[in-house]
């Protein structure tokens, strides 16, 4: 890439100062060059820090720096030339060694090769030496006379290691999902748009519905509101969502639609048959259709989409469409057009928060919020409202300290003002990039070269920045290890978009004007072409002078042809990479012109077959041929001695691998999946740098004399993932006992799978004999993902449950002999368990969570299970129990997921499920469904979650709302339940058992109840500490009701203590809360009371004197903002109040008196707060936003105003 300059520098002088130490250069006399060339670029590096800016604004500069940057390229690929030759020396030494025992005659026909080979060598050898004089010497031209000029010191983004630049986060997730979703305004126009899909309407069939706005204004975001309500999901009958972006494919976007509907388009190959598939599926369907970021309408809609949709939809099928232009609105006809405005201010800080605070540091984060939003506050300014750029500085800002000092220097930086940047390209998106540290720049400009809008395998592109060399070299850490650390940081910063649909978030895409940032960076060396004339023309009118990479999306033809004469110029081309599934041929002599290609991408094209010339591509490293229909490997492809990855997963043509493939000794992994390959050939323990392997266990002993056995995996010491097929193949155990399993060290990833069979097929003797093949396989302690298939064995292998320590993933399916599961709740860090298919198991018991006998000493007061958050069971026919422990055992107390699918026997679950989530509970419409759940009868039960799908109140009818009341009070918990929280529950009042039946609640937590008119004798449950309601928007007033259910004139409450355990008591957003009533009596009321937090109740007047002076004197922390109405008085009553963050409130009375206060923040209000000679001993600090500031110190304090 054209940035960061510096960090090539730095890489080439590494390699030089070791290539000066060696053998080979000494023999070649390039160590005089070399040293030559270091002096050189130690000159140049003096001066480059990070240029970024300068490539930007200045031309003269500009033109310069791309130069050295090219140079810096061809240096590179003549070193890495060098690199080449070694290991051609390498190979022929140890082919010397073999030959020296051969035969006479042998040794002839080998001394021929010989000297053959050799002088290919002298001369590969000379243009080396030549080539490096010539580099040297073009390079310090282009310098001379420039670098004493060149007074820019630029330092944008750190330099050191990347993990000094990133604040510390020490969980183990790989990524962090955060919502978008904030403020009323997307949601009334998600509840708008909703009403009008579903309206019944009488006109043309389907109608079209818009979103139209700038980009990165939140369109996307918006239909994703609309298209994940249930509502949608419950009204039409087949949802389907495409992103169509720029630079599409018409048959990419048919296979998209049948996948979305729910079926497969990988046997349909061109259009016709892809469009007949789409009207089979929706043929008299109610059909929900999204097109996402969507700019011309001709081809996708006028002449495809909107002739299949008519040809078969039923009445009443929507179709939603987003788009930047409102002529393609117009022009699709669409009935409705809703445009999206910029975020408002306090919407876009709340934005601000969510992105740069973490999800798991909003409640610690609130300290830093109060003392960080006017700064904030001007960040959203600058940002003009757009979420994606919102977002964008947020991710930034989480890897940054939390001071207003960390937060001024980003709002005063001079990039917000740089010029030459592309119009639709908000200022923010670069300084986000700008930020980012330099190892990481080149891997977030690398992205620019895949297919703008669609998702893309992170898997893939850490393997393509790792072969590419974009991946540092740290002590300690794989490649791998450092390119997930490395993505973490994108996704932190909110470079990269994840897939929610998949779980483990295998895939990601950058928006579209992240995407045309990364693209005009790399504009000089990169090019994203959707012809071949987009080639040609780059190199005729000088746009760019060495095209290194080559991303080939291809045009709308049916086939296309990869020819000569598009390619033999870009000589310096380091990837290809073509994502064109209509390629299906390559000139023969075409890699003949690339001998500097690192990555060649061909997946998923219709080449049949490879040329011999593929064998001179001396620097490849990468080759995919998956997803094509290639039927052999060229015979030349033993020449790529450079090649670390070879995948060939789902050529379903390809029945063997040449047998040279084994002499490709630095190969790191070879993908096989879904192929029709029976074996692989002989060899494969040679390949000792193997780090991924599919292995096929031969058929019998005929093909084995020609195939790997499995024996050959004893000397593969480097594996991290193995995936062992055929397994039933095995005959002879001694083969998995030879494997050794245990022994390698590095293993992180283990697949056993046996071919599918029928359980009625499977003998004793089979199922004896497998039994004995998997104990021989076991894995080493470090292991963390298992997956076992079609295991056919009555029992599973002891070391499942004894001995894999570090185990967090086990996926068990098609393992229908098997009869019992044993010992699993002992493994100490299993996240996730899926078993499925298990048909013979019937009781599901003690013997699950531990190996011995439950009633062991040992296993009292335990915790088995102890990280398990997700739980799945599927197809399990005969199981019809599942015990409880009956024990003081604690199990799985953080599983947050338990999913039970098609086991029609299963009769209950255990009482030891500790929590317990219920979503979507609007859905039941038979509360026997609900009582026959009988929550009330496990009092293992301690944290429960009752929450049903966000919907507008004005939506929900009476009906719907007696419903909903029946269907929580027939939820009623055990009273041994600590935990309870609420979401979106729309009944008119709560479940009677909430106030009369909870005795050892602990915490609860209800939002989004805005049906609910009242809060019922909460007052009595005696072990309440923690309260919150959020978003309660009926009621107006809390009164006796909320301590009591009974008459408070009662003679059983004098002289009681209600909400006696109280610690925190939280109301937020209560549009409607107008008054809270005092009791006026002789009763005590929450006496421990600690923290008091009032938020956006806009409508209250005053807080009861009980609540706040009486009982509640050692109240601690008093937070209340934007309560308009609100008088607060007698503040210096709370002798021990350590903190006072009030905003927006009309009044406030003098301060004074308060001994121990540490912290006081005000906003917008201060009025004569302190007397002047205030004393306050333990005093650390106050923080005050934007009309005044207050500065305290022991003895006085000064005022002082503030921007």
């Amino acid at each position: 890439m054209v940035t960061p300059i510096n960090l090539l520098v730095s890489k080439v002088l590494e390699t030089l100062f070791n290539m000066a130490k060696e053998e080979l250069a000494m023999q070649l006399r390039l160590v005089d060059d070399v040293k030559k060339l270091q002096n050189t670029l130690e000159r140049l590096e003096c001066y480059l820090q990070d240029s970024e800016k300068k490539i930007i604004e200045d031309d003269s500069t500009k033109r310069w720096l791309n130069q050295i940057n090219h140079a810096m390229y061809d240096i590179e690929d003549l070193l890495e030339e060098y690199d080449a030759l070694k290991i051609n020396n390498s190979e022929s030494m140890s082919s010397k060694e073999v030959r020296s025992s051969s035969s006479s005659s042998t040794k002839v026909r080998f001394w021929l090769s010989v000297k053959i080979s050799g002088f290919k060598k002298v001369a590969s050898n000379h243009r080396i030496g030549v080539d490096l004089r010539r580099l040297n010497k073009q390079l310090n031209d282009e310098i001379k006379g420039q670098i004493p000029e060149l007074s820019f010191m630029i330092n944008f983004a750190p330099t050191g290691p990347v993990e000094s630049q990133i604040r510390s986060n020490n969980r183990t997730t790989a990524v962090v999902v955060r919502s978008d979703i904030v403020g009323n305004r997307i949601q009334d126009d998600a509840r708008r748009l909703i009403k009008l899909l579903t309206k019944d309407d009488d006109r043309d069939n389907p109608l079209v519905y818009a979103i139209v706005g700038m980009g990165g204004i939140g369109k996307t975001t918006l239909a994703k509101l609309v298209f994940d309500d249930h509502i949608i999901a419950s009204r039409f009958q087949v949802n389907v969502w495409v992103s169509v972006s720029q630079n599409y494919n018409e048959n990419d976007i048919l296979r998209n639609i049948i996948t979305s509907a729910g079926g497969d388009g990988k046997r349909c190959h061109n259009f016709d048959s892809l469009s007949k598939k789409v009207i089979d599926m929706v043929k008299d369907k109610r059909v929900f259709m999204v097109l996402d970021d969507v700019w011309e309408t001709k081809r996708v809609w006028n002449d495809m989409l909107r002739i299949l949709l008519k040809r078969g939809v039923a009445e009443g099928s929507r179709v939603l469409v987003t788009t930047r232009n409102e002529e393609v609105a117009a022009q699709m006809m669409a009935v409705h057009s809703q445009r999206v405005q910029s975020l408002p201010l306090e919407d876009g800080w709340s934005l601000l928060c969510k992105s740069a605070f973490p999800a798991w540091e909003q409640l610690e984060a609130k300290d830093d919020k109060w003392n960080l939003k006017d700064i904030g506050i001007e960040l959203v300014k600058k940002c003009d409202g757009l979420p994606l750029a919102i977002n964008a500085i947020g991710g930034m800002l989480s890897s940054q300290s939390r001071t207003r000092e960390s937060w001024e220097f980003i709002l005063k930086s001079s990039s917000w003002e740089v010029k030459g940047l592309p119009d639709e390209i908000n200022s923010v998106l670069y300084i986000s990039y700008q930020y980012l540290p330099r190892d990481i720049k080149r891997c977030f400009l690398y992205c620019s070269l895949f297919p703008k809008g669609r998702y893309f395998k992170i898997m893939n592109a850490k393997n393509l920045w790792i072969q590419e060399g974009l991946i540092n070299d740290e002590k300690n850490r794989s490649s791998h290890d450092v390119a997930e650390r490395y993505f973490r940081i994108l996704v932190q910063r909110n470079l990269v978009i994840l897939d929610r649909v998949y779980i483990e978030a295998a895939y990601f895409k950058m928006h579209d004007l992240v995407y045309s940032l990364s693209q005009f960076l790399t504009r000089n060396e990169n090019l994203v072409a959707t012809e071949e004339r987009e080639i040609l023309n780059s190199e005729f009118d000088g746009k760019i002078k060495k095209l290194r990479r080559l991303s080939f999306i291809g045009g709308h033809n049916e086939t296309t042809k990869i020819q000569k004469k598009c390619l033999q110029e870009q000589v310096s081309l380091r990837t290809l990479l073509t994502f064109d599934k209509t390629i299906y041929n390559i000139d023969n002599d075409l890699f003949n012109h690339l001998r500097h290609l690192r990555i060649l991408w061909l997946r998923g094209t219709k080449v049949t077959e490879l040329p011999a010339s593929l064998g001179s591509l001396k620097l490849l490293r990468y080759l995919n041929l998956s997803q094509t229909p290639i039927k052999e490997l060229p015979i030349t492809i033993q020449n790529l001695n450079a090649l670390r990855i070879l995948d060939v997963s789902e050529c379903e043509n390809l029945r063997n691998l040449p047998s040279c493939i084994m002499k490709l000794h630095h190969l790191c992994s070879l993908t096989t999946k879904g192929t029709a390959l029976d074996h692989l050939p002989q060899g494969v323990g040679n390949l000792n740098k193997l780090q991924l392997l599919e292995f096929i266990v031969p058929l019998d002993k005929g093909i084995a004399r020609e195939s790997s056995t499995v024996k050959e995996l004893e000397t593969l010491t480097e594996l991290r993932q193995l995936n062992l097929c055929k397994l039933e193949r095995v005959l002879d155990s001694s083969q998995t006992k030879s494997a050794s399993l245990k022994d390698k060290p590095h293993l992180k990833e283990l697949i056993l799978s046996c071919s599918e069979r029928d359980s009625n097929e499977v003998c004793t003797d089979d199922s004896d004999r497998i039994e004995v093949v998997f104990e021989d396989l076991c894995p080493p302690v470090q292991l963390k993902i298992l997956k076992i298939t079609n295991y056919f064995g009555c029992k599973l292998p002891s070391w499942l449950g004894s001995r894999l320590f570090n185990i967090r993933f086990l996926k068990i399916t098609g393992c229908s002999n098997c009869k019992k599961l044993d010992g699993l709740g002992l493994l100490p860090f299993l996240e996730a368990f899926y078993i499925e298919g298990a048909s013979s198991i019937k009781n599901i018991g003690p013997e699950f969570y531990t190996n011995n006998n439950i009633e062991n000493d040992a296993y009292q007061n335990s915790v088995l299970f102890r990280r398990m958050k997700l739980l799945s069971f599927e197809n399990m026919d005969s199981w019809e129990e599942w015990s409880s422990l009956g024990n003081d055992i604690r199990v799985m107390p953080f599983l947050e997921v338990l999913q039970i699918y098609a086991c029609p026997k299963l009769k209950s679950i255990p009482e030891e499920v500790l929590q317990l989530n219920l979503c979507k509970l609007e859905r039941v419409l038979d509360s026997s469904q609900t009582k026959s759940a009988s929550l009330k009868d496990k009092p293992h039960l301690k944290e429960l979650i009752l929450s049903c799908s966000e919907r507008d109140s004005n939506e929900v009818c009476t009906d719907d709302s007696d419903r909903i009341e029946v269907v929580f009070e027939d939820l009623c918990p055990p009273v041994q339940l600590k935990i309870l929280k609420i979401t979106n529950y729309f009944g008119c009042k709560l479940p009677s058992w909430l106030g009369s039946r909870l005795f050892n609640i602990r915490f609860l937590k209800i939002t989004g109840c805005s049906n609910c008119k009242k809060l019922d004798g909460l007052g009595l449950l005696p072990f309440l500490e923690a309260f919150y309601i959020e978003g309660a928007s009926s009621i107006k007033n809390i009164g006796p009701e909320f301590y009591t259910n009974n008459n408070i004139e009662n003679g059983a409450y004098q002289n009681s203590v209600l909400f006696r355990s109280m610690k925190l008591l939280s109301f937020e957003n209560m549009d409607s809360w107008e008054e809270w009533s005092s009791l006026g009596k002789d009763i005590r009321v929450m006496p421990c009371l600690e923290v008091l937090q009032i938020y956006a109740c806009p409508k209250l007047k005053s807080i009861p004197e009980e609540a706040l002076f009486h009982a509640a004197s050692y109240l601690k922390r008093i937070r209340i903002c934007t309560a308009p109405q609100l008088l607060l008085k007698k503040l210096h009553y709370l002798r021990f109040l350590e903190i006072i963050e009030i905003g927006n409130i009309p009044y406030l009375e003098k301060i004074s008196g308060v001994p121990v206060l540490r912290r006081l923040k005000i906003e917008d209000y201060l009025v004569d707060l302190l007397p002047g000679d205030y004393n306050c001993t333990s005093w650390k600090g106050c923080w005050t936003a934007h009309k005044q500031n207050v500065l305290l110190s022991k003895t006085n304090y000064t005022s002082k105003n503030s921007n």
